[in-house]
């Protein structure tokens, strides 16, 4: 685990990384303190599913994060956190894609792939909740 000092060093790395770097969120008046939401960009078009039949989903995925400094943390490993959620869709069947009780399954398994990557990476757990703002399929 890492220590309580580079824990700090890092976070302050991170946000001079963003800041230089242009990274926005947003964080909205209504909304409980410290809570920011990071939009995934471009949204997500992808193959899924393991049969021959081309079938294409497209979706704007949007995280919710604890605080600013969360946000600028999760941006960092923006590339990280993207190849697990095209992983996920990817190995989803048509079934899931197409119910509503499937994409609130896809919805848990991606919080719980981004927590976990987001353990792994800076042992905090900083998102805590995935959202799909937009969610096209086509088979």
């Amino acid at each position: 685990m890492l220590s309580r000092c580079f824990k700090n060093r890092f976070r302050f790395f991170a946000l001079s990384c963003a800041v230089s770097m242009g990274f926005s969120f947003a964080v909205a008046a209504d909304l409980p303190p410290g809570t920011a939401y990071v939009e995934l960009q471009p949204a997500f078009t992808l193959n899924y599913g393991q049969t021959t039949k081309v079938r294409y989903l497209q979706a704007a995925v949007t995280l919710r994060v604890r605080d600013e400094l969360a946000a600028v943390v999760v941006a960092v490993h923006l590339d990280a956190i993207r190849h697990e959620i095209i992983m996920l869709f990817a190995r989803q069947s048509e079934e899931t894609v197409r119910s509503s009780v499937g994409r609130e399954d896809i919805l848990e398994q991606a919080l719980e792939a981004v927590q976990a990557l987001m353990i792994k990476e800076t042992g905090e757990i900083l998102v805590d909740r995935v959202l799909f703002t937009s969610w096209v399929v086509q088979s």
